[in-house]
């Protein structure tokens, strides 16, 4: 069983370099299989439940080798580029990580073995990772191909497949490792990997980009660092295993909990380190959904769920719980006033992390099974609207939310599985729904947060309910379509459709076999959640998702059987021009200005743009959360 963990974390880097040394026509049957391996391997994983390991002698001297001389590396690559594009603030970061490493090495703790420890969480990750990373990587054989070609790009498909195989094996081997300092390096790994991805396009808004996920993971890279040389040379501690152990944190071990924290933080994206992820925008659809989905922007919660022995009912954990919130409220509202799809979904994942992370700060055991149970369902739902926006602006030339009004007459196949993803966000049975019911119930002793995740919640369901008004309308232009059809684009996005069902639909087993047994070995403690066959108990009552999906199924049929006879065909008119009839040469949706010119009308969102303004909220974004993180520390230590 050992030899298939070292498996998950061998066979991606392997494949990796398989990808950079060979052919193109070659990378779609390797996809195929590197993701039946890892899938395999995940699942065998799961079977056999929690284990831990150690590695010594030789074989550990010669990876903590590696891993020190990869290390360097990464920090030299990393002032590398920022000399070379001039990028001040990275550089100046890049040295002092440089300074912490050398001091690292030089004169921190020397371990004699690494731990490897497959806890209930890290087979949840394992199973996110690999089942939904490499579906997205499936994706990416139907959409590269599309994506260079309509922006004239020289192919590098090779450095693409590599740097995505490689970011998988990093994942599964931070998830597993019990050891800070490992866990540090294949933290820094993912941040090398996004930089990579996000520049992708070599043009100065990927760069930029790039180099902002670049500066702000690197502050939490920093953050790490001396968390762990605090923990290491002050507290003793060197595993998560041993905070797990130690308890509430106080005093200095407290200072390197807030650090360690801090990085969970930037790599989540939670304000004020969001942009980054908004920034990641500009990358190939693919890299968005692994990123934003899956992987990366996880690995910060992962962190966070991790730490909460040693803030669990504290002032520190309410305060971490109460920013949370504040995330969730906030970037739900700045979702409102978006039109970009893409734009959407990245508050929404920065909105749904911030959810994630106040469960794990109120620190009770219902809470933090929400947490665990939404890193599932959101990854699941998230990385399929991801991937159906990145085939939709394929199909019209559009990731606009206006300019999809009317898309279910011209592409519905794709339109009712974008509706499905939205719909599997906000709606019962569906398990992310079901954890924001958790998430409130947990959250009851603290009405401020339960105000936050309540209006927060609200506004969800706005700026969804609108995308889904747009798909289903009556088209109010022609949409130009590509006819081009990839079995390697809807494949995914049918599985994820399925998982998004069958996840929701097997709540029991996840939260029995995966999530209860957790609560007593992270917080030894008992959840308040009862889960038996379909039904799904708490304080609050009862939900039975089966019922749900039966009753949801009982609608769609009458609808298809009696649409014919309670609705009639639409009538679409014309555009009205308030009586201008010039313009028939230019177009009926043409009219001319007081200057003679003739100006094309155009449908904008006007949901409450004045109101969630998005500089404005951002604004008030980074001022309140700077407030906070200073108020977490000086409270926490007082």
């Amino acid at each position: 069983m050992t030899f298939m963990v070292y498996l998950l974390v061998l066979v991606p880097v392997l494949f990796g370099l398989v990808f950079l040394f060979t052919k193109e026509k070659v990378y779609k049957p390797l996809s195929y299989l590197l993701t039946v391996v890892c899938i395999a391997l995940s699942v065998v994983v799961l079977v056999y439940g929690p284990q831990s390991f150690q590695i010594s002698g030789s074989t550990f001297d010669i990876v903590e080798g590696v891993i020190v001389v990869l290390e360097f590396a990464m920090t030299a690559f990393f002032i590398f580029m920022s000399v070379k594009h001039k990028k001040t603030p990275v550089l100046l970061l890049s040295i002092v990580q440089a300074a912490i490493l050398i001091y690292t090495v030089v004169f921190g703790e020397k371990e004699a073995a690494a731990v490897i420890n497959i806890d209930r969480l890290s087979i949840v990750m394992l199973l996110v990772i690999n089942v939904v990373g490499n579906l997205i990587l499936i994706f990416a054989n139907g959409y590269m191909d599309i994506y260079e070609h309509h922006r004239n790009m020289k192919s590098r498909q090779n450095l693409f497949y590599f740097i995505i195989a490689e970011f998988l094996g990093a994942m599964n081997a931070l998830v597993i490792c019990d050891g800070l300092g490992w866990v540090l390096f294949f933290w820094e790994v993912t941040t090398l990997s996004s930089f990579i991805l996000i520049s992708y396009n070599r043009d100065e808004e990927g760069y930029n980009s790039g180099f902002r996920a670049l500066g702000l993971n690197l502050i939490g890279g920093i953050a790490f660092g001396l968390g762990n040389l605090i923990l290491s040379s002050e507290v003793g501690i060197t595993t998560f295993s041993q905070i797990h152990d130690k308890g509430t944190a106080s005093g200095i071990y407290l200072v390197a909990i807030f650090l360690l924290c801090i990085a969970g933080f930037a790599k989540s994206a939670q304000f004020p380190f969001q942009s980054w992820l908004l920034g990641a925008m500009v990358a190939p659809t693919p890299v968005s959904a692994l990123l934003h989905s899956s992987t990366m922007v996880k690995a910060g919660v992962f962190l966070i769920i991790k730490l909460a022995p040693a803030y669990a009912n504290t002032w520190f954990g309410n305060c971490i719980a109460l920013l949370g919130a504040f995330c969730f409220l906030l970037c739900s509202a700045i979702a409102i006033s978006q039109s970009n799809a893409k734009r959407v979904l990245a508050y929404s994942t920065i909105a749904n992390l911030g959810l994630i992370i106040s469960c794990a700060g109120i620190g009770s055991a219902i809470a933090v099974s929400a947490a665990i149970i939404l890193i599932i369902f959101h990854a699941v739902s998230k990385a399929l609207l991801f991937l159906a926006t990145g085939q939709t602006e394929h199909t019209i030339g559009s990731r606009n939310i206006d300019d999809m009004i009317g898309l279910i007459k011209v592409a519905p196949g794709l339109t009712m599985i974008m509706t499905f993803g939205i719909l599997s966000m906000i709606l019962p049975p569906f398990g992310v729904l079901i954890t924001k019911w958790l998430s409130i119930e947990a959250s009851a002793a603290n009405p401020v947060i339960v105000i936050f995740l309540a209006f927060g919640s609200a506004f969800t369901n706005i700026y969804y309910i609108r995308w889904i008004n747009a798909l289903l309308a009556a088209p109010n232009k022609s949409l130009k379509l590509s006819r081009s059809v990839d079995r390697n684009v809807y494949l995914p996005l049918q599985v994820l459709c399925l998982l998004a069902v069958l996840t929701s639909l097997c709540i029991a087993p996840i939260y029995n076999r995966l999530v209860s047994p957790e609560m007593d070995t992270l917080l030894h403690a008992k959840s308040a959640l009862t889960v038996t066959g379909e039904t799904v108990f708490f304080n609050a009552g009862t939900f039975n998702n089966t019922l749900v999906f039966v009753s949801l199924i009982i609608i769609v049929l009458v609808y298809l059987l009696l649409r014919g006879v309670l609705s009639t065909k639409a009538k679409v008119t014309g555009v009205y021009m308030c009586g201008e009839n010039n313009s028939l040469e230019e177009g009926p949706d043409t009219f001319r200005v007081a200057d003679g010119t003739y100006v094309k009308a155009e449908v904008s969102n006007l949901y409450l743009k004045n109101l969630f303004e998005e500089k404005d909220l951002s604004y008030v974004g980074y001022l309140i959360s700077i407030l906070m993180l200073m108020g977490i520390m000086i409270g926490g230590l007082l």
